[in-house]
């Protein structure tokens, strides 16, 4: 199963309240910047899909 945009951004938020809450919280910072990385690259994924559609169409 692929984790949807909407599944990693609600486990950043959870990650968000670990890393403010815990007095060790910033061992687990790469894994938040990991996870906005991945959003980044999908967003660019699909925008990138999008301008080919849009090239085609015009």
């Amino acid at each position: 199963m692929t984790a949807t945009v909407t599944d990693i951004r609600k486990a950043m938020a959870d990650l968000a309240a670990i890393i403010e809450a815990s007095p060790v919280g910033d061992k687990y910072w790469p894994i938040f910047e990991r996870l906005e990385r991945e959003i980044a690259t999908r967003d660019t994924r699909a925008e990138r899909l999008a301008a080919a559609r849009r090239a085609v169409a015009a």
